[in-house]
């Protein structure tokens, strides 16, 4: 009978203090305790103008095992957080050489959304691929290996921001340009 009055209590204590215990919470989201599921990475194609300046860049997936776990959910149901894990290996090309070059992305991140499904904040510890638009702070214009932690903040308007930089980055677009 203790035991069932303490877990009661720390409960109750835990949802008070807001940390998502429970169905639902005054934050609107709630932990889960979901399992593993498989992640696809599709091609990508990143437009010349907004990554390589002078050339598309392909990113296409040679290996992959990705796996993704929700963590956290919204009460209308979406995902808040996810981890994803896993080997990725890819390969840029560059569009309008052929020049290509094999990149391992197997790191694993910990992405955070805002109640509408945009993304708030991407950590993660690389190597991870994460392209970099024109107007993004942090980072020049490109598409990048990020190796070590990194955290990328992200304002409603898709505007990123690297907020945590301890780590290496290589600007794959230099690779195959």
């Amino acid at each position: 009978m203790r035991s069932v009055i303490v877990k009661a209590t720390l409960a109750a204590t835990l949802m008070g203090a807001g940390l998502g215990v429970g169905p639902a919470s005054a934050a609107g989201w709630h932990d889960v305790h979901e399992r593993w599921a498989p992640y696809v990475e599709s091609a990508l194609t990143l437009p010349a103008a907004r990554y390589c300046g002078t050339f598309d860049l392909k990113s296409e997936p040679v290996i992959q095992d990705i796996r993704v776990k929700v963590l956290q959910r919204w009460d209308n149901g979406k995902p808040r957080q996810e981890k994803y894990v896993g080997p990725l290996i890819v390969r840029v090309t560059n569009l309008s050489t052929g020049a290509s070059s094999h990149q391992n992305l197997s790191g694993h991140a910990t992405v955070l959304y805002r109640a509408d499904g945009t993304m708030e904040s991407y950590e993660m510890n690389g190597p991870v691929g994460m392209g970099f638009p024109a107007g993004s702070d942090g980072l020049s214009q490109g598409f990048y290996r990020l190796t070590g932690h990194h955290l990328v903040t992200f304002d409603a308007d898709g505007t990123r921001h690297l907020a945590l930089d301890h780590g290496a980055e290589l600007n794959l677009c230099n690779v195959v340009g």
